[in-house]
């Protein structure tokens, strides 16, 4: 009989370290089995003495009713796991919930999307059973009382793990995230209140700008460790200095800086809400409360001073309400263009042919602000479409018949550099093609990489200003711009929240005096490499 007791004390003993394991699940994953992730977690160890001291066995609906708890207690901290994985940060319970549809979009549009989401149900009941069969073990073990206690006692005072690993730490964390979203909506209420151009008469903003075609083009995934990092600055580097001599020699000045995303590894429609309305948005709860005011941003603005205002988005593949809010006028989705080849990963369609595609009317009676959105270097990165030659087969596609569509999943960090080279090719021959000589351009990454991807950086993102005309890049003085395609790797980024209003304060015909957004704002920037 004693026997029999010590092997279940070691069985319920096994399955409460094994519970704890699993409740303790540190975000970051080279942190388990780490000294924090070793030992029980103290409210498992509580309930298994309890559970030995009871003269009757726990029932299936006391083993059940454990089983989906600790499993619920699992499934917060995987989504703190994935949530840091691929997209940098912990889960927001009161925010994430709400990107499902957006996860789920790029998971079926990249290959086994179906396969892959039939395999992730299938785990999340398998880990619903193996909670269950442990929760089973740790119930129902059976031994002589005080020994056991002594026994527990002592493991539980050398290897607990930290009291925040356990069930309740779990649900401690996730209710001050809920408080942190309060706070989030409270902050963006105040900042709405604030409106950049409220200064400056309405005929006057933009002034400077008045004729003048503008273009923002939206990288995918470029942030600043696309430069640094060794897996990626060989292509991407090379890339900058081929652009900047090819610019320089068809009349462009440029000035590059770095800014800082509000995102990282995804979300780019809050980098590019960020932008347009001057107003930090890392959270969709954000953007909504912005949506939903009359707050007037960057290409409301520009269409109140006479700009034609279009958006190329090809990844949309659905009809994007928020746009008329935003102040676009048009919008091309994935349907407005003629592209009937393959799909390369998540992007629909290649940049080189989504860009041949673009040939507006530049010359109308109103001046053009085109904002577009590269899609070849957002992830996988794999299969990258080919280089072509300009033909007629861009814009519907032929051109990419009979191509090598393979997806290579071995070296996804050296993918996402031949990505990005891909795409500032693409938009440099545009730009050097098809854009009037009086344009003013912005070329800007909307965030960076995870770091697993691309590392260092942190959060920045390249910016690249082109124009041909050098007095207006001269009003860019002090924003830590440096001449050339490469930014200083020690500039002091620009907030991209604060992008909107300086160009504002820039290109108003009003005296530059706005206050200063770092010490060293009015210092020249220094010489960028070639």
């Amino acid at each position: 009989m004693a026997l029999k007791g010590n092997a279940s004390i070691l069985i319920g003993l096994g399955a409460l370290l094994a519970l704890s394991l699993l409740l303790g699940l540190p975000a970051i994953p080279g942190d388990m089995l780490g000294p924090g992730h070793r030992g029980p977690v103290l409210e498992l160890s509580v309930l298994f003495a309890v559970m030995i001291l009871l003269p009757r066995r726990p029932g299936r609906i006391a083993i059940w009713t454990l089983a989906i708890f600790c499993w619920l207690i699992l499934l917060l901290r995987l989504a703190d796991l994935v949530s840091m994985m691929t997209a940098g940060r912990l889960f927001e319970p009161a925010f994430d919930p709400a990107l499902v549809p957006a996860l789920w979009d790029v998971m079926v549009r990249g290959p086994g999307g179906l396969l892959i989401g039939a395999a992730l149900v299938a785990a999340l009941a398998g880990l619903l059973c193996l909670c269950r069969w442990l929760a089973g073990l740790l119930l129902r073990a059976t031994a002589p009382a005080l020994p056991v206690l002594g026994i527990l006692a002592l493991l539980t005072l050398v290897t607990l793990q930290p009291l925040d690993r356990g069930p309740l730490g779990a649900l401690w964390e996730q209710g001050q995230r809920w408080h942190a979203a309060e706070r989030l909506e409270a902050e963006m209420a105040a900042a709405l209140t604030r409106d950049p151009a409220a200064g400056i008469p309405s005929d006057q903003v933009f002034a400077t700008l008045r004729g003048r075609p503008i273009i923002l083009a939206w990288v995918e995934s470029y942030g600043q460790s696309a430069l640094t990092d060794p897996r990626q600055a060989g292509p991407v580097g090379d890339r900058l200095r081929m652009m900047q001599q090819d610019l320089t020699g068809a009349g462009f000045h440029i000035r590059s800086g770095l800014v800082d995303s509000p995102v990282i590894g995804g979300r780019s429609w809050l980098a590019h809400g960020t932008l347009r309305s001057g107003i930090r948005q890392d959270q969709p709860l954000a953007q909504r409360m912005l949506l939903d005011s009359d707050r007037c941003g960057l290409v409301c603005r520009l269409n109140q001073g006479g700009w034609r205002t279009l958006a190329a988005m090809p990844g949309l593949t659905l009809p994007w309400l928020e746009g008329p809010a935003w102040g676009f006028e048009r919008v091309m989705d994935r349907t407005d263009f003629a592209y009937a080849g393959p799909a390369y990963g998540w992007s629909p369609l290649p940049d080189q042919a989504l860009l041949a595609s673009l040939s507006p009317d530049w010359g109308g009676p109103r001046p053009l602000y085109l904002e577009i959105v590269l899609t070849s270097s957002h992830a996988p990165w794999t299969p990258l479409p080919a280089w072509k030659p300009y033909s007629q087969g861009l814009i519907d596609g032929s051109a990419y018949a009979g191509d090598d569509r393979r997806s290579d999943y071995t070296d996804m960090a050296t993918a996402y550099g031949r990505s990005l080279d891909y795409s500032l090719r693409a938009l440099a021959d545009w730009v050097l093609q098809e854009v009037p000589d009086d344009a003013l351009i912005l070329i800007l990454g909307d965030h960076p990489a995870l770091e697993w991807i691309s590392t260092g950086g942190g959060q920045r993102v390249p910016i690249h200003i082109l124009s041909r005309d050098a007095a207006l890049l001269d009003r860019l003085d002090g924003l830590n711009l440096a001449p050339g395609m490469r930014p200083a790797a020690d500039a002091r980024p620009l907030p991209m929240w604060e992008i909107f209003p300086q160009l504002l304060a820039r290109f108003s015909p009003l005296p530059l005096q706005t206050p200063p957004i770092h010490v060293d704002m009015h210092e020249k920037a220094g010489e960028a490499e070639p």
